[in-house]
């Protein structure tokens, strides 16, 4: 049995109801899916013992049920609902309760989601794998960090410098970094993606910003920071949430060409996008969806 086929055992201990489908889409994309969860069960064992794949299912069960009662109220409302930005810095960023489940979630909706499974082909083949050697990459609001690794996984050669703004989700990547066994290569720290970014730094070979932009009050500076760190034959693997509203979504995309075009306006080029959805209700009015891009510097 492969290791990563524990989180679906506990899937079918601790979520039943989200078992089957979290099934179906890894037997759909099973060596894509498992590119990602046999590294991260063992480090996830070896960081937090065999108990963590009971307390993963639980957060991503939580996780499941908070998106869909968002998205009943985003179907009333018909806009966005988020709290306020000082509210969702301490109420969801800098509280461990809240945020260690969420990271599990995070984690898990790669391999689960068939709106993000598509994600983890264009992060490995379109970017981790098309890096020049030695590469220098950077990632902005790594949160639980698994991006990272798994480039770090993939490619031995690479040195990367990861940040998030929420400390217990810096803490959660620095304890699977710690069973990783790439410690030496990888770093985490706690800071702010849009302050002291691209300032006197060397620019990055590859700079990753998975699902950041729908988290801001305004995403034009994130792409502008890209655009400032990002090596003139560097690449970027950017990533966002269309019409899917969560406690934290701040910024409201709906159409494809938006992020597309906030890139585009910032001085960056498209080489390749991909955009999913998941199964919607019939009759409703939005359409959650996950966007992945692979940029350029123009």
């Amino acid at each position: 049995m492969e290791h990563g086929e524990r989180f679906l055992e506990a899937l079918d201990r601790k979520a039943k109801i989200f078992s089957r489908s979290a099934r179906a889409t890894v037997a759909a994309n099973r060596e894509l899916c498992m590119w990602l969860l046999n590294p991260l069960a063992r480090w996830a064992e070896a960081a937090y013992g065999s108990n963590v794949f009971d307390v993963a299912a639980h957060g991503y069960a939580e996780y499941c049920l908070g998106v869909a009662k968002a998205k009943q109220i985003y179907e009333r409302a018909g806009h966005y609902t988020p709290e306020s930005m000082p509210e969702i810095v301490s109420g969801v960023y800098e509280d461990e309760s809240y945020m260690v489940p969420y990271m599990w979630a995070a984690i898990l909706i790669y391999p689960f989601w068939p709106s993000v499974v598509g994600h983890i082909a264009m992060f490995r083949d379109d970017f981790v794998r098309r890096l020049p050697k030695n590469a220098t990459v950077c990632e902005l609001a790594a949160g639980h960090g698994v991006l990272s690794l798994l480039a770090a996984e993939d490619r031995p050669d690479l040195q990367i410098e990861s940040s998030d703004i929420s400390p217990p989700a810096v803490a959660v990547a620095n304890r699977l970094l710690a069973a990783s066994g790439h410690a030496g290569r990888v770093k985490f720290s706690v800071k702010d993606a849009l302050n002291g970014n691209g300032n006197g730094q060397a620019k990055c070979h590859g700079l990753i910003s998975a699902m950041l932009a729908e988290h801001l009050s305004d995403p034009k500076p994130l792409f502008q920071t890209i655009s400032r760190q990002i090596a003139p034959d560097g690449l970027v693997y950017f990533s966002t949430a269309l019409e899917s509203p969560q406690r934290d979504h701040v910024f409201e995309y709906n159409q494809e060409s938006e992020p597309l075009q906030m890139a585009e306006n910032a001085g960056l080029r498209v080489s390749r996008m991909v955009s999913d959805a998941g199964l919607v209700p019939p009759g409703t009015r939005f359409l959650p969806r996950s966007t992945a891009m692979i940029l350029r510097a123009r």
